[in-house]
């Protein structure tokens, strides 16, 4: 691993610890909402691995109330399972350890890539996204399909037909390839900087019932189901790490999507060199 990731790696494990220290005592009611991305081999920040992910479900089974995402937009208390992208290792690793468990849990994907890789360049042997048919294998399985947009842009930085293009056209798509339309819908990158009032106008225009965002934080019942927030599950996250985010610990992380914390964190990246 290059020098950046390493240190970035180890930067985040320390602030999450600290952050878990301080907020031991603190816990908010509401919905929380898990965000996940590849569950495979990639070399990512955001990849779990196999055998991380299902210990992590089933301490999750065993010690909280998981619920739909419907139920948490409809302000249930409990934790729901998502995934963003729709990586074709969320069908191979993520499906069979849900399924045995009988949890629910809802997959945003990218209607425009379908098939393809979300990194470009990427080896698609272990970045590949979806098919079809592979969706259509997913859904059976009983995960719920949300949209994510076509081509996964920063909607803030697109006009106003661009982003209805994006957002109304993946909800076609998908009601056309499954028979039914999305209820749900997850805006790429998600943060304060990567959607506007706009988009969220424009999703609930195209029909969607209900939205997330990537802010993390918890959702007490009277929050806006157009902009939820979520609780990103990544590699620097070890059991005791993702126990600590599900009883609401690190709820304290939700200062690093205030404008702020996305500044700092930038300029983290920056320093570190990493895109």
């Amino acid at each position: 691993m290059a020098a950046g990731p390493r240190v970035k790696k180890l930067l985040k494990r320390a602030t999450k610890r600290a952050v878990g220290m301080a907020g031991g005592f603190v816990r908010h009611v509401g919905a929380r909402i898990l965000t996940y991305h590849s569950v495979g081999a990639r070399v990512h920040d955001m990849n779990v691995t196999p055998v991380d992910f299902a210990a992590q479900i089933e301490w999750l089974a065993a010690n909280a109330r998981v619920i739909s995402l419907r139920e948490a937009a409809d302000g249930c208390e409990g934790v729901a399972i998502t995934f963003d992208d729709g990586y074709r290792d969320n069908l191979a690793n993520a499906a069979p350890v849900l399924r045995a468990l009988r949890l629910p849990a809802t997959c945003f994907i990218c209607t425009g890539r379908m098939g393809g890789v979300m990194v470009s360049g990427e080896d698609p042997a272990v970045g590949a996204l979806m098919t079809w048919d592979e969706v259509r294998a997913l859904a059976a399985a009983g995960i719920d399909i949300g949209a994510h947009t076509m081509t996964h842009p920063h909607l803030s930085q697109l006009g106003e037909e661009d982003q209805r293009r994006e957002i109304a056209e993946s909800a076609r798509m998908i009601a056309e390839q499954l028979g039914c339309a999305p209820e749900a819908f997850a805006y790429p990158y998600g943060s304060l900087a990567d959607y506007n009032a706009m988009s969220v106008r424009l999703v609930r225009e195209a029909g969607y019932r209900y939205a997330v965002s990537n802010r993390y934080g918890v959702n007490p019942p009277s929050s806006d189901r157009w902009t939820l927030r979520r609780i990103w599950i990544d590699n620097t996250d070890t059991p005791d790490i993702f126990r600590a985010k599900v009883v609401g610990q690190l709820d304290a992380l939700a200062l690093l999507d205030s404008p702020l914390g996305i500044a700092l964190r930038y300029g983290l990246n920056r320093a570190l060199r990493i895109r």
